[in-house]
């Protein structure tokens, strides 16, 4: 039997796995697929992309996805992976490009976009979390 912090960080034991592939696997390829196609298209398609698509995905979706998993049974820690998805598949897909075309498309270092991402989508995560909680205990009463 799980304890309450065993079940505060790591969400409920049954399904654990699949819970993780779903919510953070999931996340993790929407996002890189949408890096890119930011990174890499161009036209119509890639312009709603990047002017309406990779700001929600950076900074709204984070804790929504994380409130969702958190009231769908997941802990702290599948939250804070969530948070972290877009930081680490815009410097995935960054390096990679920079790789395969040899140009850089920024002027700050890859690192610190990849650090204010990742603070930004784990602050909203942690809030996602707090709100999936209460949502949680409004639920079951």
């Amino acid at each position: 039997m799980a304890t309450v912090s065993e079940r505060f960080l790591w969400g409920r034991q049954e399904g654990r796995v699949r819970h993780w592939s779903v919510f953070v696997g999931g996340f993790a390829g929407v996002v890189s697929a949408l890096f890119l196609v930011v990174l890499l298209g161009s036209g119509s398609g890639s312009r709603l992309a990047y002017d309406f698509l990779l700001p929600v995905s950076l900074f709204y979706a984070p804790p929504m996805i994380s409130a969702i998993s958190t009231f769908r049974g997941g802990g702290l820690l599948a939250s804070l992976a969530v948070g972290v998805v877009p930081a680490v598949s815009f410097g995935v897909v960054s390096v990679v490009r920079q790789l395969v075309t040899g140009v850089s498309s920024a002027d700050a270092p890859l690192w610190a976009l990849v650090l204010g991402f990742g603070l930004i989508g784990v602050a909203g995560s942690i809030a996602g979390f707090l709100t999936g909680r209460v949502i949680l205990r409004f639920v079951e009463g």
